[in-house]
């Protein structure tokens, strides 16, 4: 089963990926969830969309204040209604939208708080659809067990400064867009396109899963909101949820490194090579 989440804005992105954590521990190989985000340097962009559109049983939308009008969340939105019936688009509601959402074609879904009940109905209804459901008390308990992973990533974002969305003219827009992807082009341009924006903390946590995995840690600080962050992104995989972690622990006997992360760490050494050429 294929489930596609669409998102707009940061918060919503950080949401979008946690959860799609969440459903792959839940569900396993069973489900795999799309994020747009996810898509490879020099592949056929819009091609990628539309086909994971097309072949998406199930639409999230991550919706945040500022995000609720955002045109190309709108248009995936209607993309997947339009294959099906509107019980299988369900909007995720980080924030308390503003009364002008009413006024939204979102408004014909029927959406969910992200918080505990909102997500387990969520999980509900995408498990009704598949073809071997979990039973209601496996599903339950599973989801007890990796609720709390997500919980922290939202209490995160529910905290975060929200600033109110700037209203800009259609020729605005379109100068910021050009401006963005002549930049994308041009840095592309100069590199290999790795993504070398991780924070270096979590840049250590990846070479220490790679080069000296048994490494003892000590949960204290940032630390597991550093590990989710790492997971949500793919570069990490867990054994037991973050939130269990016990207040020491040896870093491989909890996590593996996975291709994703291995790919990213190479990258990150060509860059710097390439550099210093």
């Amino acid at each position: 089963m294929r489930i596609f989440t669409s998102w707009s804005g940061q918060r919503s992105k950080a949401a979008a990926l946690g959860l799609k954590s969440l459903l792959q521990d839940l569900f396993e190989e069973a489900v795999q969830v799309f994020v747009s985000d996810h898509i490879s340097p020099g592949e056929a962009w819009a091609q990628r969309l539309g086909t994971e559109l097309e072949q998406s049983e199930f639409g999230i939308l991550c919706l945040t204040q500022d995000n609720f009008e955002a045109p190309w969340l709108l248009f995936e939105a209607g993309a997947i209604a339009k294959k099906f019936a509107t019980s299988r688009v369900v909007p995720y509601l980080i924030d308390e939208l503003p009364p002008a959402s009413e006024r939204s074609p979102l408004a014909q879904f029927q959406h969910v708080r992200a918080d505990r009940e909102g997500t387990y109905r969520l999980v509900e209804s995408i498990n009704s659809i598949r073809q071997s459901p979990k039973p209601v008390d496996r599903l339950e308990r599973s989801f007890a067990r990796w609720w709390p992973d997500l919980e922290q990533t939202l209490n995160g974002l529910q905290g975060s400064n929200r600033a109110q969305p700037v209203i800009r003219s259609e020729r605005e827009l379109l100068e910021t867009i050009l401006q963005r992807v002549e930049g994308l082009w041009e840095a592309r341009s100069k590199s290999k396109g790795s993504a070398t924006d991780l924070p270096g903390a979590e840049l250590v946590h990846l070479r220490n899963l790679r080069d000296q995995p048994t490494t003892i840690y000590a949960r204290a600080g940032t630390l597991q909101k550093e590990l989710r962050h790492l997971r949500d992104l793919g570069l990490i995989k867990n054994r037991k949820p973050i939130a269990e972690l016990p207040a020491s622990f040896q870093f491989n006997q909890c996590f593996d490194l996975t291709d994703k992360g291995k790919d990213y760490l190479q990258d990150v050494e060509s860059s710097r090579e390439d550099r210093k050429s």
